[in-house]
């Protein structure tokens, strides 16, 4: 019962301090303020690169090179298309390509086309249709990303309902 008594005290005797405070050792102190980073002056600023922010891309960014045949590169191309929630405007199985709108109301055209390097190896390329390279590189990483995470995977024939 004593003990009691002495937690509640000691516990009202905190609280009290703590919301009008007290010069003794209950009283809050404020943090230590953090000091600004010393910057030298031959120090370079670089910029992040962000994938959705529209940037000059390079061409050889645009280009990927898969060990896997070009069949089923293609099929994994159309899926990370659909994936990616972009719009497919047009398919072309003979030639490998694949003509894809990204946006509201299809903004912009690319051109994913699908390369048979030889029987093991292919290439992708994802261009821009309008030739102008100031896209969000995201739009392409994405793509090859979405590939290289599924490019184990199985290509199954699903039946017609």
């Amino acid at each position: 019962m004593v003990e009691k008594l002495k937690l509640n005290f000691l516990l009202s005797l905190f609280i009290t301090g703590s919301l009008f405070g007290c010069n003794g050792a209950l009283a809050a102190v404020a943090p230590p303020q953090a000091k600004p980073p010393v910057v030298s002056q031959y120090a370079t600023q670089t910029v992040p690169i962000s994938p959705v922010q529209p940037q000059k891309v390079e061409f050889e960014n645009c280009n990927k090179n898969f060990k896997i045949d070009s069949q089923k590169l293609f099929y994994l191309t159309l899926s990370a298309i659909n994936a990616n929630r972009f719009t497919i405007d047009e398919i072309q199985s003979n030639s490998g390509y694949a003509l894809f709108s990204v946006g509201l109301n299809g903004q912009r055209q690319f051109l994913a086309s699908v390369v048979a390097i030889n029987s093991q190896n292919s290439l992708l390329k994802i261009t821009p249709c309008n030739n102008s390279y100031f896209f969000p590189i995201g739009i392409v990483q994405n793509m090859f990303r979405y590939i290289e995470l599924n490019i184990n995977t199985p290509i199954e024939k699903l039946p017609i309902l």
